[in-house]
């Protein structure tokens, strides 16, 4: 949509114009309006917040004047936002404004106008979500700041917020890219409300049902994200605070008590932290991430972590939960499954007990950065989690970044996953096809990764003895046990099937390589430890695990670990498909699949249709009501 015959002439004496004129007077009814929802954003620690951020962020514009390459337009606008906020400097405004010009595409004929580079060292929009992100900002600066901006910088801001409308709407963004559908959709709300530009407003109010939609039917497809999930809530907490209509109001609190209740059912008290399977997390070891600042926020930590300058946007919006929603985290056992996108197998299932946690997803998510197969057990919260991972870089533990655009990540492998899991048993397979190896792979291996600190550690019935001095490589024959134990807890895995890319059975070790974080971790080694070479057949593993929960005594255990090694699994393997049924505590659990390893053949239990479901009940047609069919159907 092209809004550009509703905005002013862009010369800095504009106020003086008709449009000007309009705007102010849109402007005015908007606070009339929304002024009870202003007061009711500004939770009573946003002036300490933002005060304490000014002092911090100090050292941020001290080099403005010769900013850094890496200087990001979001911290520029996120660092104007909160001299607002707290009444400090305006005399630096406009010399914020003039950097954040510098790096907005401005051209009219280009495809990503009105976007932003996302770091001064890139020269050009790297990353078109960086409009989303720095209009998070812009658009409270006018919305609530502007009579505080001195008025060359107020020029500036609204020729930024101009361009910057226009670059919203031509981002279209899926409604399934969550984080930032969330936050376009606000964007273009707010900023066609402030500014007085109806069609854009129109426009994301349009956006964000459709992201209500997809939710309805589809669930969140960035699920269970530690930074993601952080940045969808106080998206629609900003809506929620300051859109003017009621009925995006309404939708925006709908979406957070969704958000919020898939939230609850997958925190683990007693890890302190978001668990089981995830779509995309920036810390692999331990799973933390912005969501972190909102569970501080909410209570639900005891030492909330230090807030960086994002915290600004958790503070100003209205996306904390109620108190009640908490305690869905108190009940076990707790069985969550939950859809994350539109073929029937982008599932995933988390079973939660008092003393563990264990979660598969059906599909990868094909981010490069998902956890497919976790394990969550008690402790410190900084501590390791068990994860799998496909690794082709020698980094399982996602220490080692990549450039990624604008960014940089620790980026595994994405080969074809799937699982089917019921209740304490998981059964997973991956395959490595051609295209999944890329020429700068040096390995190619199947971790399981797990804490180093747990009670002990069994081989086959064996117990073996780490020590965080002593890198140790302990061999794993083909289907023998790999067991922890921690407190009344235990984790089995076994690997019925393996194949390198040579077409022989993979070694498998379990691993202390002297880390520093305290990870041990159980190895498939698809290309035997050297530089991947595919020769025309695919590398192939399947995992299974169990948790076993409530085991108070030794004999509970020794029976737990007899019962698992017991237990049979069928594996039936072709060069062009497989087919693995394990016999589960609470019934078989199967998968197979067949080239060209697209998607699973069958999975067995099969996964779930529901957007979120708890204990077998479907929670998410509570919340957000039964999907509405489109015209047609």
């Amino acid at each position: 949509m092209d809004c550009s015959h509703y905005r002013t002439d862009r010369k800095f004496n504009r106020m003086n114009s008709f449009a000007a004129v309009r705007r102010r007077f849109g402007l005015c009814c908007w606070l009339v309006l929304a002024w009870p929802l202003i007061g009711r954003a500004a939770l009573p620690d946003l002036p300490q917040v933002a005060s304490n951020l000014v002092v911090r962020e100090e050292g941020f514009w001290k080099g403005i004047n010769k900013p850094l390459a890496t200087t990001t337009a979001r911290d520029v606008f996120a660092y104007a936002l909160i001299l607002c906020e707290t009444r400090q400097h305006p005399e630096r405004l406009e010399r914020l404004f003039e950097l954040a010009g510098q790096m907005q595409d401005r051209d009219p004929q280009s495809h990503t106008y009105g976007n932003f580079w996302w770091a001064l060292r890139d020269d050009r929009v790297l990353d078109a979500n960086a409009v989303d992100f720095c209009m998070r900002s812009g658009s409270l600066l006018w919305l609530k700041h502007r009579d505080f901006i001195p008025a060359p910088a107020r020029a500036r801001l609204e020729t930024l917020l101009d361009v910057a409308v226009e670059g919203c709407l031509r981002h279209k963004v899926a409604a399934s890219y969550s984080n930032i559908a969330i936050m376009n959709a606000g964007d273009l709300i707010l900023l066609g409300e402030a500014l007085g530009i109806p069609p854009a407003a129109d426009e994301g109010y349009a956006r964000l049902d459709r992201v209500y939609r997809y939710t309805q039917t589809f669930g969140i497809h960035e699920y269970n994200s530690p930074t993601y999930t952080g940045v969808d809530v106080d998206g629609l907490g900003l809506i929620k605070a300051y859109c003017r209509r009621e009925g995006g109001r309404t939708q925006a609190e709908s979406l957070l008590e969704f958000w919020w209740t898939d939230i609850a059912l997958n925190w683990f008290p007693p890890a302190q932290k978001l668990a089981g399977t995830q779509s995309r997390t920036y810390d692999y070891p331990h799973g933390l991430g912005e969501l972190d600042r909102l569970f501080g926020l909410a209570g639900w930590l005891p030492e909330p972590p230090a807030p960086g300058i994002d915290a600004i946007f958790s503070e100003e919006g209205d996306g904390l939960p109620p108190s009640k929603i908490r305690a869905l985290s108190e009940n076990y056992p707790r069985l969550v499954r939950e859809r994350w996108g539109e073929d029937w197998w982008q599932a995933r299932t988390h079973f939660l007990q008092p003393d563990i946690t264990l979660s598969s997803a059906s599909a990868s998510y094909g981010g490069r950065m998902d956890m497919p197969l976790t394990a969550d057990l008690p402790g410190d919260r900084k501590s390791v989690r068990c994860y799998f991972i496909a690794d082709g870089r020698d980094d399982p533990y996602g220490m080692n970044k990549l450039p990624a655009g604008a960014h940089q990540k620790a980026f595994h492998l994405d080969p074809f996953w799937t699982a089917a899991q019921r209740n304490g048993d998981a059964l997973g397979l991956v395959i490595y096809r051609l295209k999944d190896i890329p020429a700068i792979a040096t390995t190619l291996e199947s971790d399981f990764v797990m804490p180093l600190n747990v009670d002990s550690f069994w081989i086959a019935g064996r117990q073996i003895i780490f020590t965080n001095k002593t890198p140790s490589r302990l061999p794993v024959a083909p289907g023998e046990t790999v067991i922890l134990r921690k407190g009344t807890a235990a984790l089995g895995l076994r690997v019925p099937w393996s194949r390198t890319l040579n077409g022989q059975a993979a070694k498998c070790f379990l691993i202390y390589d002297g880390n520093s974080l305290g990870a041990v971790r159980l190895t498939v080694e698809e290309s035997a430890g050297a530089k991947p070479l595919y020769i025309g057949t695919s590398a192939e593993a399947a995992l299974w695990l169990r948790a076993g929960s409530g085991l108070k005594t030794d004999a509970d255990f020794a029976k737990w670990q007899k019962d698992f090694t017991a237990a049979t699994v069928d594996v039936a393997a072709r060069v062009d498909g497989i087919q693995i049924k394990a016999a589960g505590v609470d019934g078989p659990v199967s998968v197979s699949a067949s080239a060209p390893w697209s998607a699973p053949d069958s999975l067995e239990p099969a996964a779930t249709i529901s957007a979120l479901e708890l204990n077998g009940k479907d929670s998410g047609v509570k919340i957000l009501g039964p999907a509405k069919p489109k015209p047609g159907q």
